[in-house]
């Protein structure tokens, strides 16, 4: 039986593996339904996130298979991403059949027409979400928990810019589905990632970090840390500089920038090496040598790297 591989983007965050696992389920469901001789399996490009682990636990979920990359002859859905640099190696030699996301176009072209499902709204899941009730299938509790808790993660409990009245309706949904009250259940999410004291330095840096490209052909490195404990972070800022300093001299990047979002603040501390001057531009900042308090930045999307690619 042929299979069809569904992925989110490297270094995966909740949303890009739950949505992955939700958009598979759907699917399966409807090839049954459809009398399809067709399977679809969510993978992933990277290691867990520590909430994601906790939610599939919770959930009896099981862990998505850790792939390499595709090639010829595969063929895969992506979801949270379109951008070719932040998918899987050899996917210029794979078929891409759909497309499930909430970021800018990321300039893929492909052979053959695809099913194409983009909002500007806070989280893939919500779409997905969507997706169930508009072809008709019944949502496990299990799926629905799954769901709504990348949409936590993804919106930051609905305090991101990103978060439109789309997503506030479908988490409002979700959540009397699940039974929780979702500002409760993503705070427990957020708890539950590990301590930022404790991680690697490279598990901090590289947890939600995407490679982009800028309009004069170099690529830049952007990562976002989310936590309750900003002051853990701050502790290591030493060893994060020289994490990304590494990475600037290592893959090349015109800068990398990384910054450590503080949910219960609602703000976010910048750190930042290579070419220091791109990023005091845009932000009307100065983040030469040392790390900059942005009260109100929340979204990597919408408030830090579309300001950059804009530039």
């Amino acid at each position: 039986m042929p299979s069809i591989l569904v992925f989110g983007h490297k270094n995966p965050d909740n949303d890009a593996i739950s949505a992955a696992i939700g958009y598979a389920y759907l699917k399966n469901e409807l090839a049954k339904k459809n009398g399809e001789d067709v399977t679809y399996e969510a993978v992933r490009l990277g290691g867990l996130p520590p909430e994601t682990e906790w939610i599939l636990s919770e959930n009896g979920i099981e862990t998505p298979r850790l792939i390499e990359g595709v090639g010829e002859g595969d063929k895969v859905i992506l979801v949270d991403h379109s951008e070719a640099l932040q998918s899987a190696e050899g996917l210029e030699n794979a078929e891409i059949v759909e497309i499930i996301d909430h970021h800018r176009l990321g300039g893929l072209t492909t052979a053959q027409p695809l099913r194409y499902n983009a909002m500007p709204v806070g989280s893939t899941c919500a779409i997905v979400a969507r997706e169930f009730g508009i072809e008709g299938i019944e949502m496990p509790k299990a799926i629905a928990a799954v769901l709504l808790g990348a949409m936590l993660t993804d919106t930051v409990i609905m305090k991101s810019p990103t978060t439109t009245n789309f997503d506030r309706d479908i988490i409002a949904k979700t959540a009397e589905f699940v039974g929780v009250d979702p500002v409760e259940y993503g705070m427990s999410i957020f708890k539950c990632r590990s301590n930022p004291a404790e991680l690697p330095v490279d598990k901090i840096v590289n947890a939600d970090a995407k490679e982009f490209e800028l309009s004069n052909g170099n690529k830049v490195y952007i990562g976002q840390f989310e936590t309750v404990d900003l002051q853990a972070v701050l502790g290591r800022e030493a060893e994060i500089r020289e994490a990304i300093k590494a990475l600037v001299a290592e893959k090349g990047y015109q800068f990398v920038l990384f910054f450590a979002t503080d949910i219960l603040a609602e703000g976010s501390q910048f750190i930042c090496e290579g070419d220091t001057e791109f990023v005091n531009k845009v932000f009307g900042i100065d983040v030469t040598g040392k790390s900059v308090w942005m009260p109100g930045v929340l979204s990597r999307k919408k408030q830090v790297a579309a300001p950059i690619l804009a530039a």
